[in-house]
């Protein structure tokens, strides 16, 4: 017998519902992966066709919400991007392969690591809101 195609996601879900009488309030579903929604009222059953997650933790920094960067290493070869200002595009974020050097680790520690490009784009932007002049 095979387990259920969310049977790990359904334990996280009643890890939260041990600690939350609205566990559906930190949970997102999506049809296709791309375009997630909140979850409304309790999740009775986890269609095998539709994907779920955790909604993603995210921090504040001057007044905008970011994606919460990494806190643990990736595997090693692993791609991680990070908030980057040497770019004259209009891209704000670079990336590595994780090698564990000084300079992973350096990123690791102030938190400047994220898995997305998206979510190193949010913080360089919110970084650079302490320093943008307003017309």
């Amino acid at each position: 017998m095979t387990a259920h195609i969310h049977a790990e996601l359904m334990k996280q879900y009643a890890e939260d519902a041990a600690t939350t009488d609205e566990p559906w309030r930190l949970w997102e579903w999506s049809a296709d992966g791309l375009i997630w929604s909140p979850m409304n009222g309790v999740a009775t059953f986890f269609a095998p066709a539709i994907q779920y997650r955790r909604k993603p933790r995210t921090i504040n920094i001057n007044g905008h919400k970011v994606p919460e960067p990494m806190r643990a290493a990736p595997k090693l070869g692993e791609k991680y991007w990070f908030p980057s200002w040497d770019s004259l595009s209009e891209c704000f974020a670079d990336w590595y392969d994780w090698e564990g050097d000084k300079g992973d680790l350096m990123r690791l520690s102030a938190g400047l690591c994220h898995p997305t490009k998206e979510a190193a784009e949010a913080h360089a932007r919110a970084l650079l809101s302490f320093t943008e002049v307003k017309a």
